[in-house]
């Protein structure tokens, strides 16, 4: 019998898989068409989401702890990938792997901690899985994964560097974690910023 501990997590899973095909579908645009690296993303996501799927309702000895720990991953993972999305709306993002250059530098919202958070919602979402199901044979799913989305998010940093706002990116860079804040360097660009304000404020006094 499927208890909640089971369909929790999976109506979770399954609500961010179908977030990120729509993403995928009416967001995210394809100038160079459907990519190889697209290809290769969408079959990963497909087969190891119906995985995740299968440990989660038939093969995982769930406990409560880790169907609320891995639904709050999940939770978290849609919260930040919506945030992104109402972020971003009315401006242009290329699906990864696609070799246009770069036409705007986003720092709002969630860029203003991390450069890549879409990436870091489907990191979240394929971590939670295997913290639900606790199967080892989700962990090279999420290893691939997490791979593809560092190869992927390398190659849009490369093209900022390439492009006109490389300098402007370089800035971005020096202050954003890539999946994850740098506190360290949000704490340092926050002081940069108040005695450039504190200076400013001095000069026209």
């Amino acid at each position: 019998m499927v208890v909640w501990e089971s369909w929790l997590p999976a109506v979770l899973l399954v609500g961010c898989l179908l977030s990120f095909s729509w993403a995928m579908r009416n967001f995210f645009t394809q100038p160079a068409g459907f990519t190889n690296g697209m290809k290769v993303i969408t079959a990963c996501a497909v087969a190891f989401g119906l995985l995740h799927l299968f440990a989660i309702l038939f093969r995982s000895t769930l406990t409560a702890e880790r169907s609320i720990t891995g639904s709050l991953l999940y939770i978290c993972a849609a919260a930040l990938f919506w945030w992104t999305i109402q972020t971003s709306r009315g401006k242009t993002f290329s699906g990864a792997f696609s070799p246009d250059a770069p036409v705007h530098l986003q720092g709002d919202g969630p860029y203003r901690f991390i450069r890549h958070p879409f990436y870091t919602s489907y990191i979240l979402t394929w971590i939670a899985g295997w913290v639900v199901a606790a199967q080892w044979w989700l962990i090279p799913t999420v290893v691939v994964m997490i791979v593809i989305y560092v190869l992927a998010s390398s190659a849009e940093e490369a093209k900022f560097l390439r492009s006109p706002l490389a300098g402007a990116y370089q800035q971005y860079r020096f202050r954003t974690g890539r999946f994850l804040p740098n506190f360290v360097k949000l704490l340092f660009d926050g002081r940069s910023q108040t005695e450039q304000n504190i200076r400013a404020k001095a000069m026209t006094e």
